[in-house]
């Protein structure tokens, strides 16, 4: 500010000195304006230099330092990005492979677990099929022994008669005879659930 000041003082001091009343012609050089012009711009230059062109020159250099600076980071932010967006990658890559390792192995458990649904489900049926033979033979074994029971019954029903009738030979035979045709109906009705079996 007092530079400026100094500077002002200087130039009206300088322009004051020539005579008002004379009149300027521009093309016709005065030395004394010369000289004063020329001494003028010489101390206007050396006070910028000494006073302005360090400021100015300073804040330029510490503008291009703030560029240099600016510059740099960003170069390191863009390392940095594309470090970041590397290892993401290579992170993104190791999920993706744990997720298909994860998958093949759920494939493999859900496989399994139907092996061994299937499997239980076989064994279950061949119990209850053995369950259902055995159960089948208990009822035709029973069955059997019913018929045996009542051929027993009827032979010795049979053989009540014959005791108690005491007849002759002939009227033993036709009962004997009887007897048997009772036996062979009473097996043929029964022998439909023994073929079944």
């Amino acid at each position: 500010m007092k530079l400026n000041l100094i500077l002002a003082t200087a130039l009206l001091s300088a322009l004051s000195a020539t005579p008002a009343a004379a009149q300027v012609d521009l093309l016709s050089p005065d030395q004394g304006l010369m000289i004063w012009t020329l001494i003028v711009f010489v101390v206007v230059l050396v006070l910028l230099g000494k006073f302005a062109f360090p400021h100015i020159l300073g804040a330029v250099e510490q503008r291009e330092q703030a560029i240099r600076d600016l510059i740099e980071e960003a170069k390191q932010d863009r390392a940095d990005a594309a470090a970041l967006l590397e290892r993401q990658q290579e992170e993104f890559d190791a999920t993706r492979g744990r997720t298909q390792k994860i998958l093949a192995e759920s494939r493999e458990a859900a496989e399994r677990a139907r092996d061994e649904m299937i499997a239980e489900t076989r064994q279950q049926q061949e119990e209850m099929l053995e369950r259902t033979r055995r159960e089948i033979s208990t009822q035709v074994e029973g069955a059997l022994q019913g018929i045996r029971r009542d051929a027993v019954d009827l032979a010795l029903a049979a053989a009540e008669r014959l005791v108690r009738e005491n007849l002759d030979n002939e009227t033993n035979r036709r009962l004997v005879e009887s007897y048997l045709a009772e036996v062979e109906t009473t097996s043929d009705s029964e022998s439909p659930v023994s073929a079944g079996v």
